[in-house]
């Protein structure tokens, strides 16, 4: 279905007794302090040194278009694997480097602690799926005491794809113990709800990032809060309340 000039996501509803919740991190769990421009510039600066144009990589984009139009751009020239890894990696350390920066200022979302504990206390289990690293990931959870509260995390360096592509979202139910059809997706972000439709699982919005209602219920939300506290009214019917 077509609206505005771009497609509308089909939601995908819950069908099975969910097991395990699988949330978003950063503006969805946590108040985000990573400078995200500084993030992108210092990114393409060394893609540049890499050789690559500059004026091909747009910064108002998500990092997300940029790492993957630099891998293609890497394969159509030619370059081995080998040497397209060694790359990402050094733009994975220069990213590791600017989430690290203020993460000390990291606060909790409100509502966040008592929404991971409603889960705990009705046995549902937490995982935490970020492209964030994984020492940034354990210092923001830490810092604003949810850590206790997550029992699997899956970062951008697990060595699995990271979202959108699924594989990260599959790894990390496998590591919760659940089938993915017993887990559902939360986030705030266009990209997170990809995710949860490349994986084949219900996504909930939440309205604490920069992506308004509509835009979230267009990218295949089944359901919107305006943030992770309000989400126990959204899930008490789907877990038997």
């Amino acid at each position: 279905m077509e609206s505005k000039g771009h497609i509308i996501a089909k939601p995908i509803r819950p069908t099975k007794r969910l097991r395990a919740i699988i949330f978003d991190l950063d503006d969805t769990l946590v108040i985000s302090t990573v400078d995200f421009p500084k993030f992108k510039r210092l990114v393409i600066d060394r893609i540049e040194e890499f050789g690559e144009d500059r004026g091909l990589y747009d910064p108002s984009g998500t990092i997300v278009r940029i790492l993957d139009r630099f891998e293609a751009r890497m394969r159509e020239k030619g370059v081995p694997e080998a040497g397209i890894k060694d790359m990402l990696a050094e733009l994975d350390d220069i990213m590791d480097a600017v989430e690290l920066e203020r993460v000390d200022e990291t606060a909790a979302i409100p509502g966040s602690q008592e929404t991971l504990q409603f889960l705990r206390d009705r046995r549902v289990k937490v995982g935490v799926l970020t492209r964030g690293c994984e020492a940034y990931a354990r210092r923001a959870m830490s810092r604003t005491g949810i850590d206790g509260l997550v029992d699997a995390i899956e970062c951008r360096n697990s060595h699995t794809r990271p979202k959108p592509h699924p594989d990260a979202y599959l790894r990390l139910a496998g590591a919760l113990g659940v089938g993915k059809d017993e887990t559902l997706f939360i986030g705030d972000h266009a990209i997170d709800a990809h995710c949860a439709a490349n994986a084949g699982v219900p996504f909930i919005g939440v309205m604490t990032g920069d992506v308004p209602e509509q835009a979230l219920f267009d990218a295949g939300s089944f359901a919107v809060a305006r943030d992770v506290g309000e989400l126990r009214a959204v899930l008490a019917p789907l877990l038997g309340d």
